[in-house]
C-alpha cells in the first residue's frame, strides 16, 4: 500500500441529525384531523352550554312568576304566564311541528303527547281555559312543577 494514498482518506464521519421542521404529510393530516376535531367538540360544548343557559334562563322566570305572582289571586296571569312558557320552549324543541298555532285542547294534547307523564294531561288541562275562566281551579304547586319538568326534559 502507498503511504501517500492512506494519508488522503478521511476519517468516518455521522450523518447530519434529521430535522423536525418540516414534518412529514402523515402529521399534517394528523394536525387537520385534530383541529377538525377540536372544532366539532367546541361547537358541540357550545350548543350544550347555550342549552343549559336557556334552561336556566327559563327556570329563573318560572321561580320569579312564582315569586312575584300569586295564583289564587290573579289565576289569568299566572296561567298565561305559565303557557307562554310552555309555548316557548316548544317552539325551541319541536320546530317542524307547527306548535305556534295550537290552541285549547289541542295545545294541552301537544303537551301530555310530548312530556309523556301519566299526570299530565289532567294536570295541564287548565291551560286550555283557565286563562279565560274567571276563577279557574288548579294547583299551582303541580303546574310549577310540570313546567320544570317540561323545561328540563325539552328546554
Amino acid at each position: 500500500m502507498n503511504p501517500d494514498l492512506l494519508s488522503q482518506l478521511r476519517d468516518i464521519h455521522a450523518a447530519p441529525a434529521v430535522g423536525w421542521w418540516p414534518p412529514a404529510p402523515g402529521w399534517w393530516l394528523l394536525a387537520l384531523l385534530l383541529l377538525v376535531l377540536l372544532g366539532w367538540l367546541g361547537r358541540l360544548l357550545l350548543a350544550r352550554y347555550r342549552v343549559q343557559q336557556r334552561r336556566k334562563q327559563m327556570l329563573s322566570w318560572l321561580d320569579h312568576l312564582n315569586a312575584t305572582t300569586d295564583p289564587q289571586h290573579d289565576p289569568q296571569v299566572y296561567l298565561s304566564t305559565l303557557n307562554r312558557i310552555f309555548k316557548l320552549v316548544a317552539l325551541r324543541a319541536f320546530p317542524g311541528q307547527h306548535c305556534a298555532a295550537l290552541a285549547g285542547l289541542e295545545w294541552v294534547e301537544f303537551l301530555a303527547d310530548k312530556m309523556k307523564h301519566s299526570q299530565a294531561a289532567v294536570s295541564l288541562n287548565v291551560l286550555a281555559s283557565g286563562p279565560y275562566d274567571p276563577a279557574p281551579q288548579f294547583d299551582p304547586d303541580t303546574l310549577s312543577e310540570l313546567t320544570r319538568l317540561w323545561i328540563r326534559q325539552h328546554g
